[in-house]
C-alpha cells in the first residue's frame, strides 16, 4: 500500500511538472496581443523553468541539486509562479486544482521523504 501511495506521488509530480510548464506556455501566449512577442514568451517561460529545475531540481543535477530544504522552498516558489500563471491566463479554476494537485503533491514528497 504505501509503495502504492510513492509511486503515485512520483506519478502525480510529473504530472504536475508538465502543467506547470502548459501554463507558463499559456501565460505567454494570453499575455499580449503582439504575435511576435507572444511567439517569444510562450517558448521563454517554459524554456526558463525548465533552465532552473534542470540546474537545481533535477535528480541527474548532481552537484548543483539543492538540499531538500532549499529544494523544497524551490518547488513551492516555481508551483506558485505557474499557479499565478495559469490565473493571469485567465484560466482559474485550473490555477486553483493545479494548486491544490501542487501542494499535495509536495506533501507527499515530505512525508515519503521523495526529495
Amino acid at each position: 500500500m504505501l509503495t502504492s501511495l510513492k509511486n503515485g506521488n512520483l506519478a502525480l509530480a510529473f504530472t504536475v511538472e508538465m502543467a506547470m510548464l502548459a501554463g507558463f506556455a499559456l501565460a505567454g501566449w494570453s499575455s499580449t496581443p503582439i504575435l511576435w512577442l507572444r511567439i517569444v514568451l510562450t517558448l521563454a517561460l517554459p524554456a526558463l523553468a525548465i533552465l532552473l529545475w534542470a540546474i537545481w531540481a533535477a535528480p541527474k543535477a548532481k552537484k548543483r541539486r539543492l538540499s531538500p530544504g532549499p529544494l523544497l522552498v524551490f518547488k513551492v516558489a516555481i508551483f506558485g509562479f505557474a499557479t499565478l500563471a495559469w490565473w493571469l491566463a485567465g484560466q482559474g479554476f485550473i490555477a486553483a486544482i493545479f494548486g491544490v494537485l501542487a501542494a499535495i503533491n509536495l506533501l507527499g514528497v515530505v512525508v515519503f521523504r521523495q526529495y
